[in-house]
């Protein structure tokens, strides 16, 4: 009987304490930092979405102090937690990689240095240069196609 009383009353402290049953919470807050939101596309104005990113904090080129990818829209947002020249690395596959240098200073504050994010024109000047290179070698082929064999 005894055995009983005792069931019972833990049966009901934990009943009466459902804190108890939890294995673990979950907790979240929101804040506002100096987030840096780099958004990668390609020159043609399309987003590089799902792209690799990697961030390499200062001091370390082998690496990188946090990894992940662009959303669809290609964004990545990082929070750098000391001073110093951040480099980031956008790949987007076959080739197409951007590379940056953000700097931090004392004061958490940054200040973003020079991409290598192509513009229009160097894609223009390719077309251009494509069709110049494929005229040039038709030309040629047509030159020692025409020349007449000596007799």
């Amino acid at each position: 009987m005894m055995r009983l009383y005792c069931w019972l009353t833990i049966m009901t402290i934990t009943a009466l304490s459902p804190r108890l049953l939890y294995a673990h919470g979950m907790v979240h807050h929101f804040s506002r930092e100096q987030t840096l939101v780099i958004r990668a596309a390609y020159d043609d104005g399309e987003p590089m979405s799902y792209a690799e990113v990697k961030i390499f904090g200062p001091g370390d080129t082998k690496f990188e102090h946090q990894n992940g990818r662009t959303d669809k829209h290609g964004c990545f947002a990082f929070v750098p937690d000391v001073p110093g020249q951040w480099r980031l690395t956008v790949d987007g596959g076959m080739g197409h990689m951007i590379t940056t240098d953000v700097t931090v200073d004392e004061n958490m504050a940054l200040s973003v240095g020079s991409s290598d994010i192509p513009t229009r024109a160097p894609r223009l000047y390719g077309i251009a240069a494509g069709l110049g290179i494929i005229f040039g070698m038709t030309g040629l082929f047509a030159l020692f196609k025409s020349r007449k064999k000596p007799a």
